[in-house]
């Protein structure tokens, strides 16, 4: 099992639909759901220039203009499709998995930010699961939080987030805990983070898959994470060497670390050996990752670099030169991003 949303903001963009085609092709999604698409009627070629095979089917609701737009899709070989429902805020599909004789319905909504229609928002969702009695999903970016440990550098407003408890309390939902990131949502200049993004699950789905559980995925191009739901992984949280994922892709990586490891270091404690082996592995990974050359390793090193400062600013207040470089870090991927694409263009034949 194995579900993700993602609220993508805009999915009209080059970047953004290879960014969705390498989640899709890594996970391998039976549900995807998206938030703020911003365009009109999606089609077939344009889910099989992101999904990972030729089995889906999926459903959407429009953009008002430039904003909104829900789409939901999966594959049909594993998840058997019933019916489709619709709201103002959200779209649902009815149907079992392959192999089970279970019903369920996977929700997927985007909630609104005015107070007025985020009452009527949580009125909807509270009638639809009334009216069932079936395990339920709800999952995507619900524009609300439930505590003021959910905000940073924000304004919070305790009588909405009581609001939207009380909805959560009342429909009996489980808020799944989520592991990686603490905030789904950031704003990069001003050090704001929310989190607005989570699967609210009913209990009977514990029944189904008791070990199911949710974490954020790295983000890239959009301002909010990708979140993922799966029935079983282990979240370990953030590395703590600060060793960047682009350097265990070094061609050479397992030679390195192996040679490195052998090396003889000071310490009168196992725990200071280990600590001080592990330092130089990290001190020649990157050393050798300085040698790189190729545009898609530095790519990865700056958004690698870019997550870290990430974490650190949901953890405390950056300095004025920590938000620099993480400003700049951020520069550097998206402008090593547009080179890599004039770089495809220019080889590609007219």
């Amino acid at each position: 099992m194995c579900s993700i949303s993602f609220n993508i903001r805009g999915l009209g963009q080059t970047d953004k639909i290879n960014w969705l085609k390498q989640i899709c092709q890594k996970e391998n999604p039976v549900i995807l759901g998206l938030q703020e698409t911003k365009c009109g009627q999606s089609d077939d070629s344009l889910i099989e220039s992101f999904w990972y095979n030729t089995n889906f089917k999926f459903i959407q609701k429009d953009s008002l203009g430039a904003s909104g737009g829900l789409l939901l899709i999966w594959d049909s070989s594993s998840f058997i499709f019933d019916s489709a429902i619709e709201g103002e805020f959200f779209i649902a599909i009815k149907g079992k998995w392959a192999g089970s004789d279970t019903d369920m319905i996977m929700i997927n909504v985007y909630g609104p930010h005015p107070h007025v229609k985020k009452l009527r928002f949580w009125s909807e969702l509270s009638k639809l699961i009334d009216s069932i009695d079936i395990p339920h999903i709800i999952f995507g970016d619900f524009n609300e939080v439930r505590s003021n440990s959910e905000r940073l550098n924000c304004y919070f407003k305790q009588t909405w987030a009581d609001k939207f408890n009380n909805f959560i309390n009342s429909a009996n939902l489980i808020d799944l805990p989520l592991g990686g990131k603490k905030f789904t949502r950031m704003c990069l200049n001003t050090q704001k983070f929310s989190k607005l993004d989570r699967f609210l699950i009913s209990g009977t789905i514990l029944n189904i898959w008791p070990d199911i559980s949710s974490k954020t995925l790295e983000r890239d191009l959009s301002d909010h994470c990708p979140i993922l739901l799966k029935n079983s992984f282990t979240d370990f949280g953030p590395k703590p060497t600060r060793v960047f994922n682009s350097w265990l892709k070094l061609k050479n990586a397992n030679d390195i670390i192996k040679n490195t490891w052998q090396i003889s270091v000071n310490g009168n404690r196992p725990d200071c050996i280990f600590r001080n082996k592990l330092k130089n592995v990290k001190l020649e990974l990157k050393k050798c990752s300085l040698q790189l050359s190729n545009l898609d390793s530095e790519i990865i090193s700056h958004l690698d670099a870019s997550n870290e400062w990430e974490k650190i600013a949901e953890t405390r207040q950056l300095t004025e030169f920590e938000h620099k470089n993480w400003i700049n870090e951020k520069v550097q991927h998206i402008e090593k991003k547009k080179k890599e694409k004039q770089h495809v263009k220019t080889k590609s034949p007219n």
